[in-house]
Protein backbone atom coordinates (compact mmCIF):
# COMPACT_ATOMS: atom_id res chain seq x y z
CA UNK A 1 0.00 0.00 0.00
CA UNK A 2 1.48 3.53 -0.80
CA UNK A 3 1.26 5.88 1.81
CA UNK A 4 1.10 9.42 0.90
CA UNK A 5 4.12 11.39 2.55
CA UNK A 6 2.40 14.27 5.34
CA UNK A 7 2.27 17.50 3.50
CA UNK A 8 0.70 15.74 0.61
CA UNK A 9 -1.75 14.21 2.43
CA UNK A 10 -2.38 17.12 4.26
CA UNK A 11 -2.75 19.58 0.65
CA UNK A 12 -5.29 16.54 -0.27
CA UNK A 13 -7.56 17.20 2.95
CA UNK A 14 -7.06 20.66 2.67
CA UNK A 15 -7.99 20.87 -1.05
CA UNK A 16 -11.24 18.40 -0.88
CA UNK A 17 -12.43 20.63 2.53
CA UNK A 18 -12.19 23.64 0.58
CA UNK A 19 -13.46 23.14 -3.04
CA UNK A 20 -16.47 24.48 -2.54
CA UNK A 21 -16.34 26.86 -0.35
CA UNK A 22 -18.32 30.03 -0.38
CA UNK A 23 -17.49 32.35 -3.54
CA UNK A 24 -17.77 35.81 -3.35
CA UNK A 25 -19.00 37.25 -6.85
CA UNK A 26 -18.66 40.44 -5.89
CA UNK A 27 -18.25 43.25 -3.46
CA UNK A 28 -17.31 46.14 -4.96
CA UNK A 29 -13.98 46.80 -2.70
CA UNK A 30 -11.93 46.84 -6.06
CA UNK A 31 -13.42 49.75 -7.83
CA UNK A 32 -13.00 53.31 -7.69
CA UNK A 33 -15.51 55.24 -5.80
CA UNK A 34 -17.63 57.56 -7.43
CA UNK A 35 -17.66 55.46 -10.67
CA UNK A 36 -19.73 53.02 -12.06
CA UNK A 37 -17.75 49.16 -11.64
CA UNK A 38 -16.46 48.56 -14.84
CA UNK A 39 -16.57 44.95 -14.98
CA UNK A 40 -20.34 44.93 -14.87
CA UNK A 41 -21.67 45.48 -18.79
CA UNK A 42 -25.07 46.84 -20.30
CA UNK A 43 -27.07 46.06 -23.22
CA UNK A 44 -25.77 48.25 -26.01
CA UNK A 45 -25.86 52.21 -26.27
CA UNK A 46 -26.96 52.01 -21.97
CA UNK A 47 -23.83 52.59 -20.68
CA UNK A 48 -23.42 55.96 -20.57
CA UNK A 49 -27.02 55.74 -18.76
CA UNK A 50 -25.79 53.51 -16.37
CA UNK A 51 -23.37 55.30 -15.34
CA UNK A 52 -26.14 57.97 -14.25
CA UNK A 53 -27.19 55.52 -12.42
CA UNK A 54 -24.92 53.49 -11.02
CA UNK A 55 -22.24 54.71 -8.88
CA UNK A 56 -20.05 52.85 -6.25
CA UNK A 57 -19.77 54.28 -2.68
CA UNK A 58 -17.98 54.08 0.47
CA UNK A 59 -18.99 53.49 4.05
CA UNK A 60 -16.51 52.64 6.67
CA UNK A 61 -14.26 51.57 4.45
CA UNK A 62 -16.66 49.42 2.84
CA UNK A 63 -17.50 50.24 -0.82
CA UNK A 64 -20.87 49.17 -2.45
CA UNK A 65 -23.23 49.81 -5.05
CA UNK A 66 -25.47 52.83 -5.15
CA UNK A 67 -27.99 53.26 -7.65
CA UNK A 68 -30.28 56.23 -7.84
CA UNK A 69 -33.00 57.07 -11.05
CA UNK A 70 -34.28 60.12 -10.48
CA UNK A 71 -34.74 60.49 -13.70
CA UNK A 72 -37.30 57.93 -15.48
CA UNK A 73 -33.61 56.25 -16.75
CA UNK A 74 -34.22 52.51 -16.02
CA UNK A 75 -31.28 50.91 -17.07
CA UNK A 76 -30.06 47.63 -15.68
CA UNK A 77 -26.32 46.81 -15.37
CA UNK A 78 -25.57 43.12 -14.88
CA UNK A 79 -22.14 40.46 -14.48
CA UNK A 80 -21.58 37.76 -16.29
CA UNK A 81 -20.81 34.84 -14.14
CA UNK A 82 -21.23 31.82 -14.94
CA UNK A 83 -21.72 28.49 -12.16
CA UNK A 84 -22.41 24.90 -11.60
CA UNK A 85 -25.88 24.66 -9.44
CA UNK A 86 -24.55 21.43 -8.54
CA UNK A 87 -21.27 23.12 -6.64
CA UNK A 88 -23.09 26.13 -5.64
CA UNK A 89 -26.43 25.81 -5.36
CA UNK A 90 -27.30 29.02 -2.92
CA UNK A 91 -27.02 32.44 -3.60
CA UNK A 92 -26.75 35.51 -1.53
CA UNK A 93 -26.83 39.45 -1.31
CA UNK A 94 -27.49 42.66 0.64
CA UNK A 95 -29.20 45.19 -0.38
CA UNK A 96 -30.45 48.59 1.27
CA UNK A 97 -33.89 50.60 -0.18
CA UNK A 98 -33.20 54.27 0.60
CA UNK A 99 -36.09 55.55 -1.53
CA UNK A 100 -39.37 53.48 -2.80
CA UNK A 101 -41.26 54.23 -6.32
CA UNK A 102 -44.45 55.51 -5.02
CA UNK A 103 -47.23 53.77 -6.17
CA UNK A 104 -45.06 50.93 -7.90
CA UNK A 105 -46.39 47.27 -7.87
CA UNK A 106 -44.20 44.79 -9.92
CA UNK A 107 -47.67 42.68 -10.32
CA UNK A 108 -49.02 44.93 -12.86
CA UNK A 109 -46.67 46.54 -16.00
CA UNK A 110 -48.45 49.77 -15.78
CA UNK A 111 -46.65 50.06 -12.57
CA UNK A 112 -43.61 47.75 -12.46
CA UNK A 113 -41.03 49.42 -11.14
CA UNK A 114 -38.85 48.47 -7.95
CA UNK A 115 -36.48 50.16 -5.93
CA UNK A 116 -34.06 47.39 -5.57
CA UNK A 117 -33.83 44.50 -8.02
CA UNK A 118 -31.30 41.70 -7.98
CA UNK A 119 -31.41 38.95 -10.96
CA UNK A 120 -30.45 35.53 -11.64
CA UNK A 121 -30.12 35.47 -15.71
CA UNK A 122 -30.57 31.44 -16.38
CA UNK A 123 -30.78 32.11 -20.29
CA UNK A 124 -29.66 36.12 -22.08
CA UNK A 125 -30.86 34.71 -25.57
CA UNK A 126 -34.39 33.12 -24.26
CA UNK A 127 -35.22 35.50 -21.38
CA UNK A 128 -35.27 32.19 -18.52
CA UNK A 129 -34.57 34.65 -15.15
CA UNK A 130 -35.43 35.17 -11.59
CA UNK A 131 -35.91 38.78 -10.20
CA UNK A 132 -36.20 39.40 -6.64
CA UNK A 133 -37.67 42.91 -5.44
CA UNK A 134 -37.45 44.97 -2.87
CA UNK A 135 -41.15 46.38 -3.67
CA UNK A 136 -42.97 49.08 -3.35
CA UNK A 137 -46.63 47.32 -2.28
CA UNK A 138 -46.40 43.70 -3.36
CA UNK A 139 -46.59 41.81 0.23
CA UNK A 140 -42.94 39.81 0.68
CA UNK A 141 -43.90 36.57 -0.72
CA UNK A 142 -45.24 37.68 -3.30
CA UNK A 143 -44.88 35.56 -7.33
CA UNK A 144 -45.19 37.48 -10.48
CA UNK A 145 -45.20 35.39 -13.62
CA UNK A 146 -43.74 38.56 -15.97
CA UNK A 147 -42.99 35.89 -18.67
CA UNK A 148 -45.20 32.56 -18.82
CA UNK A 149 -42.76 29.88 -17.83
CA UNK A 150 -39.76 31.97 -18.07
CA UNK A 151 -39.57 35.45 -16.49
CA UNK A 152 -40.53 35.07 -12.49
CA UNK A 153 -40.53 38.29 -9.85
CA UNK A 154 -40.42 37.49 -5.89
CA UNK A 155 -40.58 40.08 -3.44
CA UNK A 156 -38.45 39.48 -0.78
CA UNK A 157 -38.88 42.86 1.29
CA UNK A 158 -42.11 45.24 1.09
CA UNK A 159 -42.45 49.13 2.06
CA UNK A 160 -40.93 51.25 4.05
CA UNK A 161 -40.59 49.36 7.94
CA UNK A 162 -36.74 48.66 6.94
CA UNK A 163 -36.46 51.63 4.64
CA UNK A 164 -32.68 52.37 5.10
CA UNK A 165 -30.84 49.29 6.79
CA UNK A 166 -28.82 46.61 5.02
CA UNK A 167 -31.17 43.69 4.62
CA UNK A 168 -29.42 40.15 3.47
CA UNK A 169 -31.03 37.57 1.66
CA UNK A 170 -29.92 33.45 0.62
CA UNK A 171 -32.00 31.92 -2.04
CA UNK A 172 -31.79 28.31 -3.53
CA UNK A 173 -31.53 28.85 -7.19
CA UNK A 174 -32.61 25.39 -8.29
CA UNK A 175 -35.42 24.94 -5.59
CA UNK A 176 -36.98 28.59 -6.66
CA UNK A 177 -36.65 28.04 -10.37
CA UNK A 178 -38.56 24.58 -10.32
CA UNK A 179 -41.17 25.85 -7.64
CA UNK A 180 -42.52 28.37 -9.93
CA UNK A 181 -41.88 27.47 -13.23
CA UNK A 182 -42.67 23.74 -12.51
CA UNK A 183 -40.26 22.19 -15.05
CA UNK A 184 -37.04 20.81 -13.96
CA UNK A 185 -33.82 23.10 -14.32
CA UNK A 186 -31.07 21.94 -16.57
CA UNK A 187 -28.93 24.97 -16.83
CA UNK A 188 -26.72 27.01 -14.86
CA UNK A 189 -26.42 30.60 -14.39
CA UNK A 190 -24.64 32.91 -16.83
CA UNK A 191 -24.94 36.41 -15.04
CA UNK A 192 -26.54 38.38 -12.12
CA UNK A 193 -27.60 41.82 -12.91
CA UNK A 194 -29.50 44.30 -10.88
CA UNK A 195 -32.06 47.50 -11.69
CA UNK A 196 -33.08 50.32 -9.93
CA UNK A 197 -36.30 51.73 -11.42
CA UNK A 198 -38.89 54.55 -11.40
CA UNK A 199 -39.95 55.67 -14.59
CA UNK A 200 -42.91 53.68 -14.79
CA UNK A 201 -44.65 55.77 -11.85
CA UNK A 202 -42.14 58.51 -12.88
CA UNK A 203 -41.36 58.72 -8.95
CA UNK A 204 -37.68 58.57 -7.47
CA UNK A 205 -36.47 55.27 -6.99
CA UNK A 206 -33.00 54.23 -4.76
CA UNK A 207 -31.12 51.04 -3.66
CA UNK A 208 -27.58 50.21 -2.41
CA UNK A 209 -26.05 46.77 -2.72
CA UNK A 210 -23.37 45.16 -1.90
CA UNK A 211 -22.29 41.09 -1.56
CA UNK A 212 -22.91 38.66 -3.62
CA UNK A 213 -22.11 35.12 -2.85
CA UNK A 214 -22.71 31.96 -3.97
CA UNK A 215 -22.62 29.03 -1.67
CA UNK A 216 -22.37 25.10 -1.53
Amino acid sequence: MKILPTLALSLLILSSSIAYADYVIEDFQQYTVGEFPDAWRTWPFRRGKAKDVYKVKMENSNKFLSADDSSDISVQTLKNFYWKLDNYSKFSWKWRARKLPKGANETDRATNDSACGVYIIISKGRGKMLKYTWSTLAPVGTVYEKKPGKAFIIAKDSGGEHLGEWRTHTVNVRDDYEKYTGRQLDKNPVAIAVLTDGNAVHKPSACDYDDFIIKK
